[in-house]
């Protein structure tokens, strides 16, 4: 919701124009967004650019349809999502050129905080809690390895052609740690903890172990934070006719009991 996106067409082809600047706020910054989707598009996972500036991205269209919630929960279909997460992390790292932000999460957590701070908000009250949580997770994930990650597996971000997937909006990559991919898509779909498991076994190719459990429930705490912020953000800088207020409710209830069961698995570890 920090852009708007129309699909347009000539006497042969169609593309799809996506139309947002940089919004510091929520940490975007388009230039970024571009040289991750040139990259995808190399790796073979993302429509090619055609065209750019500050404001405006074209891509090639691709003739197919979003995911829906209940498609990516299928298995086959999570296989197939496991795969595209596998090249994002192994492969589009590949083909990044120019400098590129690090995009760490825990950066992007702390400017949405930052901003709010700043702004007259009705959840101020709750900020200085969020930085101690967010010093907690950082912490315990300092020595994780980390790769190029998406962090944005939304279902309407994945297409299916019937032959393959492909991978759009890359405005929130960034290095962190793997996991966090594999959090985003379950917090994103809300994963029953089958569908857990699931995309564990599919990423590791081993059984599960108690350390990739505990990092999974870790990065679904800080995307679930990020999301909460996101959404306090946009209740107050947001023109989209959308209740924020109810998702912001909504996020900061999953984030709770989230919270509560990652601290029932740092306990027991």
């Amino acid at each position: 919701m920090a852009n708007d996106s129309y699909i347009v067409s000539d006497d042969s082809n169609k593309y799809v124009v996506k139309i947002g600047g940089d919004k510091q706020d929520y940490g975007i910054v388009r230039s970024h967004e571009i040289e991750a989707s040139k990259a995808g598009y190399k790796a073979g996972i993302s429509p090619k650019v055609l065209y750019f500036d500050d404001s405006i991205l074209v891509s090639q269209y691709i003739q197919s349809n979003h995911l829906t919630p209940e498609k990516v929960k299928a298995k086959e279909t999570l296989k197939k999502i496991i795969h595209l997460i596998k090249i994002v992390h192994k492969e589009v790292v590949n083909f990044l050129e120019g400098p590129n932000l690090s995009n760490d999460i825990f950066q992007m957590i702390n400017v949405k905080i930052f901003h709010l701070k700043e702004k007259n908000n009705p959840h101020t009250d709750k900020l200085n809690k969020f930085i101690k949580e967010c010093e907690i997770f950082e912490k315990e994930s300092k020595s994780y390895e980390k790769v190029f990650t998406h962090n944005d597996f939304f279902y309407k971000n994945i297409l299916d052609d019937d032959k393959k997937l492909w991978l759009i909006d890359w405005e929130f990559s960034g290095f962190n740690s793997p996991y966090l991919d594999l959090a985003n898509l379950s917090k994103n779909n809300e994963f029953s903890e089958d569908d857990d498991n699931f995309i564990l076994e599919g990423y590791e190719g081993d059984s599960i172990t108690s350390n990739s459990k505990f990092k999974l429930h870790l990065f679904k705490c800080v995307s679930l934070l990020n999301e909460v912020l996101w959404s306090m953000i946009s209740e107050i800088s947001s023109k989209k006719v959308f209740d924020f207020v109810s998702y912001t409710n909504n996020m900061l209830k999953r984030y709770e009991k989230q919270f509560d069961y990652y601290n029932s698995l740092r306990i027991s570890i």
